[in-house]
């Protein structure tokens, strides 16, 4: 009698090891993309200073308009936070995630190629919504996908590290 791992499954099912785990690298990977996704979201408020400079001169800016590039993206995202999770809710997390990102990685596109003042503060406005989209399902997916206990603070404190990069 051979010792090897038979399934009891059908000839087709795959024969499982017990050092198989796939729940540990999907874990890490969806704890990955939701860190990153939130350190994007976090870090767009503020690196947006480093360019004011560039962004004055390219595209005249006044001193009071320059603010609003700064604000028009603050103020979106803060408006919108909630109604962001009520849609996470209606439509799904994972969804809401994806959009929210998929709209702010579209509008850091437009905000990077515009070449007007409307434009830009158009495009930090969208990027605004975008993160209001994603990151309130992105603080639902970190309680809803890891386990309660060990997993789940870790993710948690990745989550909070990331929410605190500035």
């Amino acid at each position: 009698m051979s010792t090897a791992a038979v399934s009891t499954h059908g000839p087709d099912a795959p024969v499982e090891s017990s050092t198989d785990n796939p729940a540990k690298p999907n874990l890490s990977l969806a704890l990955f993309v939701i860190a990153c996704a939130q350190l994007m979201i976090v870090l767009d408020g503020t690196v947006v200073n480093i360019a004011l400079p560039h962004i004055q001169t390219d595209l005249h800016f006044s001193q009071s308009g320059l603010q609003w590039v700064v604000t028009s993206y603050a103020l979106a995202l803060g408006s919108l936070l909630l109604l962001g999770g009520r849609l996470g809710d209606i439509f799904g997390r994972r969804r809401m995630f994806t959009v929210g990102i998929a709209v702010f990685a579209l509008a850091s596109l437009l905000g990077g190629i515009a070449p007007n003042p409307t434009l830009l503060l158009a495009a930090r406005v969208l990027q605004g919504a975008g993160a209001a989209l994603a990151q309130p399902a992105a603080l639902a997916l970190v309680n809803t996908t890891f386990p309660p206990g060990k997993e789940r603070n870790r993710a948690m404190g990745v989550y909070a590290a990331m929410s605190e990069a500035p």
